[in-house]
C-alpha cells in the first residue's frame, strides 16, 4: 500500500493510492458530467494530489496510471 499526503489550503488528504485515485477520478468526472469547471481551490487540491501520486510512482508524468 502506497500512502499519499496532499493539501490545500483548508483540504487535505491522507490515504492510500487506490483512494487518491478514485477521488481524483470521481471528482473530475463529476464536473465533467455537469459540464461545470471545478472550483480553483479544488482544483489545485485535485492537482496536488495528483502529484503526490508521481511522486509517488503511481502516475507517470502525463498523468496516466503506472502502478495502483
Amino acid at each position: 500500500m502506497i500512502l499519499i499526503q496532499a493539501s490545500e489550503k483548508a483540504l487535505s488528504f491522507n490515504g492510500d493510492s487506490q483512494t487518491a485515485l478514485y477521488l481524483v477520478n470521481d471528482l473530475r468526472e463529476s464536473y465533467q458530467a455537469n459540464g461545470m469547471d471545478m472550483p480553483k481551490m479544488l482544483s489545485d487540491f485535485v492537482f496536488n494530489i495528483e502529484v503526490a501520486l508521481q511522486n509517488a510512482g503511481v502516475l507517470d508524468e502525463w498523468f496516466e496510471v503506472v502502478k495502483a
